[in-house]
């Protein structure tokens, strides 16, 4: 850190400048201007120590946040799919997620509309393995329908 002590120059008191700028000397205990300066870097060094040190902690927290979101975007997949058939109660169809988790994940499905060919239908994923699952659509009261595109959306989550 600087020092600003006197470097072998003599002790200035209030009289040696206008008005009551320095006070102390040699023979007094109050602090001269260049100890009140070596006072106040030495305070400014230990805030920004601090600081730094702060820092360094904020940056050990974005890496942990930067992983942790590489790891959703890593272990997410979402999907949607499309189903057409005539007069059945229950269709289903293979689903790839393209990607491996590394443990069979939570697969959650939604059957994107309510209405009309999709009243009182349900859906949900079966057989899931790391790579992919069946989706499932049914009438659970196995009253037949007929769907021409309905879309049935999907997401897979692995939390490790």
């Amino acid at each position: 850190m600087p020092n600003t002590s006197n470097f072998g120059f003599d002790y200035e008191s209030p009289s040696s400048l206008p008005g009551v700028t320095l006070t102390g000397g040699p023979t007094t205990s109050s602090p001269i201007l260049a100890v009140q300066v070596d006072a106040a870097l030495a305070s400014l060094e230990n805030t920004v120590s601090a600081q730094a040190t702060d820092i360094a902690a904020l940056e050990a927290q974005m890496a942990i946040n930067q992983t942790n979101i590489t790891n959703l975007t890593n272990w997410t997949r979402t999907g949607s799919v499309l189903f057409t058939f005539v007069t059945q109660n229950a269709a289903t169809a293979v689903v790839n997620f393209g990607f491996t988790f590394p443990a069979i994940p939570k697969v959650v499905t939604n059957i994107d509309t309510g209405v009309g060919s999709t009243a009182r239908w349900e859906s949900r994923a079966i057989t899931v393995t790391t790579t992919g699952f069946t989706m499932f659509v049914y009438q659970s009261q196995a009253t037949n329908g007929s769907w021409t595109d309905v879309p049935v959306n999907w997401i897979a989550v692995h939390r490790p």
